[in-house]
């Protein structure tokens, strides 16, 4: 479930993307998803033509998930949200 969604009938999903994201995700390597190694140009473009895609949407998909992974580094962590929510536990 996603924060401030009623329910997935409210979101528009295309199938097709989920597939070209998994087909790009399954082109790179093990280190690649990991990102123990940088993605560099000549990599992109084998990503791209592994999974039957454009560079493009190899990129979109590396930017949308540092944009992603940002955004979780900055949400706080449990602890001061208890801190935040009175110190008690909410369930």
């Amino acid at each position: 479930m996603l924060p401030g969604m009623s329910s997935l009938k409210d979101m528009d999903f295309d199938e097709g993307e989920f597939f070209k994201v998994e087909a790009i995700i399954q082109s790179m390597t093990p280190n690649e998803r990991l990102e123990k190694c940088e993605l560099v140009v000549s990599r992109r473009h084998r990503i791209a033509k592994g999974s039957g895609t454009g560079i493009d949407q190899v990129n979109k998909l590396v930017k949308s998930f540092q944009r992603a992974k940002q955004m979780c580094k900055n949400m706080p962590n449990m602890k001061q949200l208890e801190k935040m929510m009175g110190g008690a536990r909410w369930r």
